[in-house]
């Protein structure tokens, strides 16, 4: 678990910020003005893989630092080719002392995911390999090596998946800006609520009436499907950090219907300028419709 919901900032860059929008426009224009009836990022045309196999966060509360690796893995494979293997043991400890401003903060408290997509600019990250994911490790402050090794992200530009700081957004509209940016190419983290029948079957289920939360959880959307669950009734493909013993490999499907009662919230993704014209995104579908693409 560990998800810490976002409290409202109108600093936040949204996708419509003016910083962010201008890239956007600039990508390709979309495939089409429909989006497809299903989706998935995980691989390319040519099936090649754009994440690595689904790790396991364990006991911590760790789910935000693993969501947003998963985030900058998935991107540094499609756009460059290459595997970053970030340290998630480094991102959940200094993202829990940047919220707390305190490197003495200490216990296995989880973390919001603005905090922790702004620890990777500030920080950066460094191999896996310099700081390993040891569950018995994870309040000890990263050793000064582990800072001057960290590679440095601070050209990812993070922003958030709504049209503006405050705009009212209706269910309908939100499901179609994150499937939108979804089809461009752009995958999300986000957090949800986790309800208390969560088994390791790959179908979350939607039970108000019945579930108690058990906590809240980050995920990384990487695709969709219409009307999976039946008419109108559609899921969202997520990347867990469960393992692979918990869903198909550690995917899932997560009904719409979170989205729509604000049970899943937080959708953030990442864009920076050398992107651009890589061919590899597409301007989001909710600008094309109100011809704001190139």
């Amino acid at each position: 678990m560990g998800w810490i919901p976002d409290l409202p900032d109108p600093r936040d860059y949204t996708y419509r910020h003016p910083e962010i929008l201008p890239l956007l426009r600039q990508l390709k224009p979309p495939n089409r003005q429909q989006l497809a009836d299903e989706l998935d990022l995980r691989k390319g045309e040519a099936g090649e893989l754009f994440l690595t196999e689904v790790d396991d966060q364990g006991p911590l509360n760790s789910s935000a630092a693993f969501a947003t690796l998963s985030l900058v893995e998935y991107f540094e494979r499609r756009m460059y080719g290459r595997t970053f293997e970030g340290s998630r043991r480094f991102l959940y400890k200094v993202a829990r002392n940047l919220r707390i401003k305190s490197s003495r903060i200490t216990g296995d408290t989880g973390t919001d995911l603005r905090t922790t997509l702004k620890a990777i600019r500030q920080f950066g990250i460094p191999d896996e390999a310099y700081c390993p994911y040891d569950i018995d490790q994870f309040d000890h402050e990263p050793g000064p090596f582990a800072y001057q090794v960290a590679r440095s992200l601070r050209h990812y530009r993070y922003f958030r998946i709504e049209s503006d700081w405050g705009a009212e957004q209706d269910s309908s509209s939100r499901w179609e800006v994150i499937t939108s940016f979804l089809s461009a190419g752009f995958p999300m983290v986000f957090g949800f609520s986790v309800p208390s029948s969560l088994s390791t079957a790959a179908d979350i289920t939607f039970r108000p009436e019945l579930d108690a939360i058990g906590g809240g959880q980050c995920a990384l959307a990487v695709g969709y499907k219409l009307n999976y669950y039946g008419r109108s009734q559609h899921a969202l493909l997520i990347r867990s950090s469960w393992g692979t013993s918990w869903g198909t490999d550690g995917y899932g499907w997560l009904p719409h219907s979170y989205v729509q009662h604000q049970l899943a919230a937080d959708f953030w993704t990442m864009l920076q300028e050398d992107w651009i014209n890589a061919g590899e995104l597409s301007c989001p579908s909710v600008l094309a419709n109100g011809d704001e693409c190139q």
